[in-house]
């Protein structure tokens, strides 16, 4: 399981919440609360993971070189780059999601402060309805990113099969030459194994994708009981969606201004050719 104490260290306002909910007699709310925050750190912790593991992908397909043409390598490493990207959007969602939860907890317990517990049940109220839509919208794209990488997955394993049969054909000229049926060689043409070790990484991001829309399900039954306890109406919910899509598109277009940006070094350069 993930240890959520770092992140709770961090965010002292989220132990204020949680301690708040326990002296309402909240504490079953409260344990649904921490267990979201725990599946929030956690997935963005693997997501990270994930990233590294397929930057490596990238870096062991250059080695196929021989047996395969360039542009069946070239088209692989692209597939494999934009699932990088795109696990790297879906950790851009969950940030989103994490940083509405502080702002939201900040809110909830000043509105007690200020205006007792139903005013703190609205505003929770409306954090559940904005996070419900973000995961739908999450496990949507979990979902198309699962299934790219079950594709690259098939893709990679039709160049070992490619790979291995080169191997049986040279093998068994010499047998059929001879008389002798043909046979597997029990040799791996140079690049069978190699692919099956680039493989690896690719066939685990699939399989721990499939837990992780397993695991968005789990949390929308969590976020169904909590609705029912926070429940302050329709106003409330319709404000969460707004709150949580305007945070949304903002961190994305941070995200992509920060991958427009020139590198320092190039820029320089292109400032000197620009004066010359």
């Amino acid at each position: 399981m993930t240890d959520t104490k770092p992140f709770m260290e961090e965010n002292d306002v989220l132990k204020q919440f949680i301690e708040l909910l326990n002296q309402q007699n909240m504490r079953e709310q409260s344990q649904d609360l921490m267990e979201f925050f725990k599946y929030a750190a956690g997935m963005q912790l693997q997501l990270a993971v994930m990233a590294d593991e397929l930057q490596g992908v990238r870096q062991q397909l250059s080695q196929l070189q021989e047996n395969q043409p360039k542009q069946v390598k070239e088209n692989l490493m692209a597939k494999v780059e934009r699932i990088q990207e795109k696990i790297t959007d879906l950790s851009v969602r969950l940030s989103a999601i994490k940083d509405y939860l502080v702002e939201t907890t900040v809110q909830a317990v000043n509105a007690f402060k200020e205006k007792g517990r139903s005013e703190m049940c609205r505003v929770v109220q409306k954090w559940i309805s904005g996070v419900k839509w973000a995961l739908a919208d999450y496990r949507e794209h979990l979902t198309g990113v699962m299934l790219d990488c079950q594709k690259t997955a098939n893709q990679i394993d039709s160049i070992g099969d490619e790979l291995k049969q080169i191997g049986n054909s040279v093998s068994n000229v010499g047998r059929l030459l001879a008389g002798k049926g043909t046979r597997e060689v029990s040799d791996e043409k140079p690049g069978v194994g190699l692919t099956r070790v680039i493989n690896k990484p690719v066939k685990k991001a699939v399989e721990n994708l499939r837990k992780d829309i397993e695991s968005v399900d789990k949390a929308f039954e969590k976020l169904d009981r909590l609705s029912e306890c926070f429940n302050a109406g329709k106003e409330a919910e319709k404000g969460g969606r707004e709150s949580l899509k305007d945070k949304l598109s903002q961190m994305k277009a941070k995200t992509d201004q920060q991958k427009k940006a020139p590198e320092p070094d190039k820029a320089k350069t292109k400032s000197k050719a620009e004066c010359l």
